[in-house]
């Protein structure tokens, strides 16, 4: 049992929660089973945190209807969850943190798997490109170098940020060009799992990259 230390609101529907990381071991990438004491709810979350944090956080929305994120946005301080794991293989190797650019590409909580691996490793050498509806979706964004991020927006017209896109995820995609040794690099893809077909589908199909190169991860 791992009790709730603390939350906090990205915006009404956004948020983190925090747990004492305790005995949880893991490497950046892979993720765990959130279950609920005393009900047969249990929902796959990747680590949101470093892997040399005190603490272990996930990243949720929750959504209309969504039984376990509204669940995990009612709960409050010292309340108790099972968390199970780690599991999956959503991870790199030596050879590709020292030698490769990793180019991110997620959609929405996609994007916590990505700060983990980010912050674990101090990876100098990425691009992170993110699909999100509004602007205020963007969970802290101090976390990244802002000239190696390309931000998709949907819903959202008035946009002021030089590296803010609108638009849809996979349509900055078809410009990967633009991104240096794009060829080489390798790709970790998160989100919706449409999504991750499409993207996978114009970086291999169209694009010509290596499959061996990219790496998915799906969980809705």
């Amino acid at each position: 049992m791992y009790q709730l230390k603390r939350k906090e609101y990205i915006n009404e529907n956004l948020f983190k929660i925090f747990f004492d990381k305790s005995d949880l071991n893991f490497i950046p990438g892979q993720h765990f089973s959130l279950s609920i004491p005393d009900k047969s709810i249990n929902r796959e979350y990747s680590s949101y945190t470093s892997v040399n944090d005190k603490e272990i956080g996930f990243l949720v929305k929750r959504v209309e209807g969504g039984i376990m994120t509204n669940i995990l946005n009612e709960m409050s301080v010292g309340d108790s969850l099972n968390i199970y794991g780690p599991y999956g293989s959503f991870i790199l190797n030596e050879e590709q943190i020292s030698e490769k650019q990793i180019i991110f590409i997620a959609s929405g909580t996609g994007l916590a798997p990505f700060v983990s691996i980010k912050e674990s490793y101090n990876l100098k050498k990425y691009k992170l490109f993110l699909g999100i509806r509004y602007a205020s979706d963007i969970p802290d964004a101090d976390k990244f170098e802002q000239s190696n991020c390309f931000y998709s927006i949907s819903r959202e017209s008035n946009l002021i940020q030089n590296n803010y896109y609108k638009g849809r995820l996979t349509e900055q995609l078809q410009k990967i060009e633009y991104i240096n040794d794009y060829e080489n690099s390798i790709y970790m893809i998160c989100g919706n799992s449409y999504m991750i077909s499409d993207a996978y589908d114009i970086l291999v199909n169209e694009k010509n990259i290596d499959p061996n190169l990219v790496i998915t991860e799906s969980f809705f």
